[in-house]
């Protein structure tokens, strides 16, 4: 019984947030295309954990330097990488992609999908601890995890439907979440390295966490007005 506690403890706030930026979009995706870019996300975990062992040496986060490489070699760079491809091969064979906000939506699910699994890991490694790392988790991973799809999603989409500007559209898609996600991790590890300035790593980290939550509101509803203009007049 405890383990389908942890596995919905696991999933619950991936589902929430997913279906919550779903229910924004005016014009409702497929439930099947909406599974794909879950599955996706699913399917990320294993292959970063598969690139991370073929390819990746590991370093101990108890320095600032390890910190640093844990968070943007060993995390951000391939979880964003293989989010974008996933992101860009589901868009290049979904025709009911079609309005910047889809971008959100599709991005979100993969986000989530890789959320909800990755939760599930650590949740079920976490022994009699892993209430209270779910519930850390759900206040701040999983709605991390969200930020990073929003941010994606919107440059992405921005890029797919502006083919003068979409290369510059591309690469922000996939180089702003990796060093939002890498500056997060490195806060979170750096924490634990010094007790002189965890204090002063805190502050930065809630003061950060506040603005790109308020960043990502400020995407979402910039996207849902730019498709509202785009559609104006259909």
């Amino acid at each position: 019984m405890e383990e389908y506690l942890k596995i919905l403890a696991a999933v619950a706030p991936a589902v929430v947030l997913g279906v919550n930026l779903v229910g924004k979009d005016k014009r409702s995706e497929p439930l099947m295309w909406l599974l794909a870019a879950v599955g996706l996300g699913m399917l990320v975990v294993p292959a970063v954990i598969l690139f991370g062992s073929l390819f990746l040496p590991e370093m101990p986060a108890d320095s600032y330097m390890g910190a640093v490489y844990k968070s943007f070699i060993e995390a951000a760079i391939p979880e964003e990488g293989f989010k974008f491809l996933a992101l860009y091969l589901l868009a290049t064979k979904c025709r009911h992609f079609d309005e910047l906000f889809d971008g959100l939506v599709y991005a979100v699910c993969i986000g989530m999908g890789f959320a909800g699994i990755e939760n599930i890991m650590y949740l079920v490694g976490a022994g009699d601890q892993w209430l209270t790392v779910g519930i850390t988790r759900a206040l701040l991973s999983v709605p991390a995890h969200y930020a990073f799809a929003v941010i994606m999603g919107t440059f992405f989409a921005l890029g797919w439907f502006d083919s003068r500007n979409r290369y510059f559209y591309l690469t922000a898609a996939l180089i702003i979440p990796v060093i939002v996600h890498g500056l997060y991790d490195t806060f979170c590890f750096s924490m634990d390295i010094d007790e002189d300035v965890a204090a002063i790593i805190v502050i930065a980290f809630i003061v950060a966490y506040r603005y790109i939550r308020r960043y990502v509101k400020s995407l979402v509803t910039s996207m849902i007005k730019l498709d509202d203009y785009r559609n104006y007049g259909k």
